[in-house]
């Protein structure tokens, strides 16, 4: 938190500067207008950068879905090209879906007699992330971010009126071109949305594809939606899109009726607005496009290659693109046609570590390979990959992959220009999912990207961040000060890792990806810890002037160290603790480092630490993938002569929380986030033996837990379907989300002094209820 001495400046990143402490209204919270300094350069993140492309050739987003399956016990992608999209329609994926769909069966908030008997929850944002992490430099290089997004429609019959397609946040609406956002399918059963389109015939119709294709979250249930022009929704639920991914949404521009959707499994088809659905064609589909002159032809984007129809769907040729042939792997393709002249038709692909683009010009006809951004990075081509036509100019196409780039066919070629990413000028934060225009002026433009949601007035010369009021953070971890009630920070996905500064408005004190983060608290001299992705740690003072001014205390792990993608880290005094193949620990706050071997640690696939505990200044328990729980003692000479007791296995698989009761070490609490088996587990003898306390808790990912210290046969759980609570130590479970999304929940905090719950989820930002 950013003490009154704390250098500011004023600013705003919308329409002009604005007095200190002025108040604006940004959806239906009100926003202090201070913008902090952005945070300076770290050398670990500049280290990790240099070295990703060699750890991560096929990006750090892999890690982070590999991560995610881990812990939820999907499989593990094997690459991105995609035997990993057919594994997110697996039985486990489904039952995945399943699970929080049962967990939360409908759109009816929680029961009116319970939730008038549960305090209700508040968001804590952020509403405002000022300063985002751009890859351009110089003045307009760091604008206002939220969370990724996946598609937006802006409305044919009123061009103010925009619903935009959150990865993990659900639907949102604004009414005024983005100077406000309010959510619209907070209590949907899924949150996870892949894409966005809206009716051409009948512009009320609106439809939204849930689960994320491009993330590869297999959260799909079915299509939302709306017949009031995006107001509300409605799931239309479906066994064929259960467990899966959508990449792409389009609808027959003669009837609202007709849609077609490409998923992580299949392109699927309904006559009936999505009421039924029939497989078209087996495979991941990443893109269909429907002639908006004659919607008897369309096309598919698939695994197998372009893909094209000339009777609406009922029988499909592949089609020829020069360079290719049927054996061609595509790690990504997107087609689109021209909206003033159809018959123009646009391939973009990725083929190993190619880039390439196709051209057709009569209908019917043949597609011509043509020119490339020469510095277009594709390694991450599988995740952030998008196509779109100029709707006024069939020679003007805007291509992004991690950045976005306008090209201008001339007479004999394409002329490339990188708008995203500028040394001069406006940039925009990278990873592009969607780009979308204003029916009413074609050259306003739309981007949807890792950081949110931005607005470029002149075809993508300048951008407008239309991010503050939009709440999808997507949070990773939470760290919280008992001393300072409203101090609080945590890591994001892609965005940071943030602190809160006032009312809904947090600060970026550090860049790149934010992981796993601790407090210690010693009032004003209260310190703490963040990480990135892999083994990093840096440690700053948590208050004053000096408050986030970073010290490296990486621990000395070699590159070929095996750990998670997000390794847990661990504080407690001076005790910082990280693992992953061993549990490193330092006993001066990252000076100096001893590496702890666990029993699998030599091995050629060792099982990694996953959750750590530090009940005392000599004691750590830890958690594995594999469910197996260890017990790290202290030696006489410090912790280069630790002993390590091995515990009773929880068995189920990936541990994703522990929590130790009081100041002894008898009863301990356990989360596993697999599902298919129990997941919340208690021992009253120091871990020895474990005894299952999942009682009725829904089959879902739990990822934290938190006990009571007022009353310890309290319990709350963390879930991929909001917070539930036990009050009876696991005999019974019921839900605690009275007033919270229905999003992912990835941590949890009780903050003792103020009886004050707190929440982190994906990707709905922060949120805190009183106990």
């Amino acid at each position: 938190m950013k003490t009154p001495d704390s250098p500011t400046k004023t600013s705003i990143e919308r329409q002009g500067p604005v007095a200190p402490g002025t108040l604006q209204r940004w959806g239906t919270e009100p926003v202090r207008v201070v913008v902090e300094a952005a945070p300076a350069a770290s050398p670990v993140r500049a280290r990790l950068r240099e070295q990703a492309a060699q750890d991560y050739p096929q990006g750090k987003v892999l890690e982070r879905l590999r991560y995610f399956g881990m812990q939820r016990g999907l499989p593990a992608p094997a690459d991105p090209s995609l035997a990993t999209a057919r594994e997110r329609g697996t039985p486990a994926a489904r039952k995945l879906a399943r699970g929080v769909a049962a967990a939360k069966p409908s759109s009816t908030p929680v029961a009116f007699k319970a939730a008038a008997q549960l305090p209700a929850w508040r968001e804590l944002g952020p509403a405002l992330i000022p300063h985002g992490q751009t890859y351009g430099s110089g003045a307009g290089a760091k604008p206002a971010v939220s969370g990724r997004c996946s598609g937006i429609t802006i409305d044919r019959s009123d061009s103010r009126h925009l619903v935009l397609c959150s990865a993990s946040g659900g639907l949102w609406g604004s009414r005024d071109a983005g100077a406000t956002w309010v959510p619209l399918t907070d209590q949907q059963p899924t949150l996870v949305m892949g894409a966005i389109a809206q009716s051409a015939s009948a512009p009320n119709v609106m439809y939204a594809g849930t689960g994320d294709g491009d993330g590869q979250i297999p959260y799909g249930l079915g299509l939302l939606r709306s017949t009031d022009a995006g107001q509300t929704w409605a799931l239309a639920p479906s066994a064929g899109l259960t467990g899966v991914g959508v990449y792409d949404l389009a609808v027959d521009p003669a009837d609202p009726l007709r849609v077609w959707v490409g998923s992580t499994a299949a392109l699927h088809f309904s006559a009936d607005g999505g009421t039924t659905l029939r497989t078209a064609m087996v495979g991941v589909c990443w893109s269909v496009s429907v002639n908006p002159a004659s919607p008897t032809e369309l096309f598919a984007a698939t695994e197998g290659g372009l893909m094209r129809s000339a009777n609406g769907g009922s029988s499909w040729a592949r089609v020829t693109l020069p360079g290719t042939t049927a054996a061609t792997r595509f790690s990504r393709l997107e087609v689109c046609h021209a909206p003033s002249q159809p018959a123009v038709v646009y391939v973009a692909g990725c083929t190993g570590n190619r880039a390439a683009l196709w051209r057709r010009t009569a209908l019917g006809g043949a597609f011509a390979a043509e020119a490339v951004p020469s510095a277009m990075n594709i390694s991450q081509a599988w995740y952030d990959w998008c196509l779109a036509v100029a709707p006024h100019d069939a020679t003007l196409v805007y291509w992004g992959a991690i950045d976005l780039y306008r090209g201008k066919r001339g007479a004999s070629a394409f002329a490339w220009t990188n708008i995203s990413s500028r040394s001069n000028g406006d940039s925009i934060h990278p990873d592009q999912h969607f780009v979308g225009f204003d029916p009413a002026d074609p050259r306003v433009v739309y981007s949807c990207n890792d950081g949110g949601l931005f607005r470029s007035p002149d075809g993508g010369d300048h951008w407008l961040s239309l991010n503050p009021g939009l709440g999808i953070t997507e949070f990773e971890y939470l760290a919280q000060l008992e001393s300072q009630p409203a101090w609080l920070m945590g890591g994001t996905q892609d965005n940071g890792t943030l602190t809160n500064a006032s009312a809904q408005h947090w600060d970026q004190i550090a860049l790149g990806d934010g992981g796993d983060c601790a407090s210690i608290d010693r009032a004003a001299a209260s310190i703490c810890y963040h990480s990135y992705y892999d083994m990093p740690v840096e440690r700053a003072p948590a208050l004053g002037a000096q408050a986030f001014s970073w010290t490296d205390v990486s621990p000395p792990t070699p590159r070929s160290y095996a750990a998670l993608f997000y390794p847990p880290l661990e504080a407690r005094a001076s005790v910082l603790a990280k693992a992953g193949a061993t549990v490193w620990v330092s006993a001066d706050e990252g000076a100096h480092w001893d590496e702890v071997a666990l029993p699998t640690s030599a091995d050629a696939d060792p099982d990694l630490a996953t959750a750590l505990a530090i009940p005392s200044d000599g004691l750590i328990i830890v958690g594995t993938l594999a469910g197996r729980m260890y017990r790290i003692s202290r030696g006489a000479a410090g912790w280069s002569g630790a002993s390590v007791a091995s515990l009773g296995a929880l068995g189920t698989g990936y541990v994703s929380d522990i929590a130790v009761v009081g100041n002894g070490t008898r009863t301990i609490w356990a989360s596993c986030s697999q599902v298919g088996g129990p997941h919340v587990f208690r021992s009253l003898n120091g871990g020895k033996t474990w005894t299952s306390r999942t009682g009725n808790l829904p089959d879902i990912a739990v990822n934290a837990l938190v006990v009571d210290p007022k009353n310890t046969s309290v319990v709350y759980a963390a879930t991929d379907a909001g917070v539930w609570r036990t009050r009876n130590s696991g005999g019974a479970w019921s839900d605690f989300s009275n007033g919270l999304p229905n999003a992912i929940v990835g941590d949890l905090l009780l903050h003792a002094a103020s009886r004050v719950l707190r929440a982190g989820t994906r990707a709905r930002g922060a949120w805190e209820v009183s106990v």
